[in-house]
């Protein structure tokens, strides 16, 4: 049979791009990129939830082990992305809805929230979320390992890489870990820090400000995420440290931010934290991003507040009251206090 040493041949042919692929597949990790390992994990039954600054300020190993502590023995996962990806809204919150384990019960949920995450950007006169054409929008697929989805449609970079990184490329300044904090490792000196402060300021000043627009439609969905999850759990609302110069361009931006979140917490009956004052006590990387040591410090102060008391299964609150995510409603008081503030 002369067919047979084709066959062999093309087998042979075959096995090795797929031996490839598969070593590929398993060799990725924390240092791939940002964002693959979230997707990689189990269903969570305890989540961080916010933008780059939860993700790298809000560390997960030391929430654990401040409420184990306490009594209370949690497995968190931070789920928090960066700004385009995972500000509030209807994207975001059909991702959480995945990640989250639906048997979960007493977990904890830190919704980290500040006027950037609410508020939508403004370009060349329309309003537009940017998260709904980015990957996180498309993806089904967030709690599978290894995560083909992922590593086949979203990772930007040729999946070579990942079995044969190139030193002069590998970015050896993040490092994802499993339960989903981003570690920053950058320089700390005074001129690097102050030129990262300069290019971030000057980002944020003559580019986000600007086209930054409170939303109602924003709120609406971290109202929607905060019944998502209070059937798991406790959830807490906190605001988490930034430069006085950045807090200088938020209250530009929200002027009324802290009653609206009062108010939101007060309406959901559930707890918040503000850690927004004496902003340049802290360390930070840049602008805004907590450096590692204080990011602990403050993580450790969200674990004691979420000690205060054991946490606790709530009822289902129906999403039919808030259809403002079409923009039609806005009846909670909680908009009041934004129209008032906006610009």
């Amino acid at each position: 049979m002369k067919t047979l040493p084709f066959l062999r041949r093309l087998a042979l042919f075959l096995v090795i791009p797929i031996a490839a692929l598969l070593a590929i597949l398993f060799r990725a990790d924390g240092s791939t990129d940002e964002y693959y390992l979230r997707f990689t994990t189990p269903p969570a039954t305890s989540l961080v939830l916010g933008t780059s600054r939860a993700a790298q300020g809000i560390q997960p190993h030391v929430l654990d082990s401040v409420l184990a502590e306490a009594g209370i023995h949690v497995q968190t996962m931070n789920y928090a992305f960066s700004m385009g990806l995972s500000q509030y809204g209807p994207t975001y919150l059909n991702s959480v809805r995945k990640k989250l384990a639906p048997s979960a019960r007493n977990g904890v949920f830190v919704l980290a929230v500040d006027p950037w995450s609410l508020s939508a950007t403004r370009v060349r006169g329309r309003i537009e979320f940017e998260e709904s054409a980015n990957f996180l929008a498309k993806m089904d697929l967030v709690n599978m390992h290894p995560n083909i989805e992922y590593l086949l449609t979203v990772y930007p970079k040729p999946l070579l890489g990942i079995l044969v990184p190139d030193p002069r490329a590998n970015d050896k300044r993040l490092l994802l870990h499993e339960d989903g904090w981003l570690e920053v490792s950058v320089p700390m000196d005074p001129a690097s820090v102050a030129h990262r402060r300069t290019e971030k300021l000057a980002e944020y000043r003559n580019e986000r400000l600007p086209n930054a627009v409170p939303s109602n439609a924003r709120i609406g969905a971290l109202l929607m995420t905060i019944d998502l999850l209070k059937p798991h759990g406790r959830v807490l609302l906190v605001r988490l440290p930034v430069s006085d110069a950045m807090l200088e361009m938020e209250n530009e931006l929200m002027p009324h931010f802290n009653r609206l979140i009062d108010l939101i917490a007060r309406h959901e009956q559930v707890d918040q934290l503000d850690l927004s004052a004496n902003g340049d006590a802290w360390t930070y990387t840049d602008l805004h991003h907590l450096y590692t040591a204080d990011g602990a410090r403050v993580t450790a102060m969200i674990a004691r507040k979420l000690g205060e008391s054991p946490p606790a299964v709530r009822g289902v609150v129906g999403h039919d009251r808030y259809p403002m995510l079409l923009g039609t409603e806005r009846s909670h008081p909680a908009f009041t206090v934004l129209e008032r503030g906006s610009r």
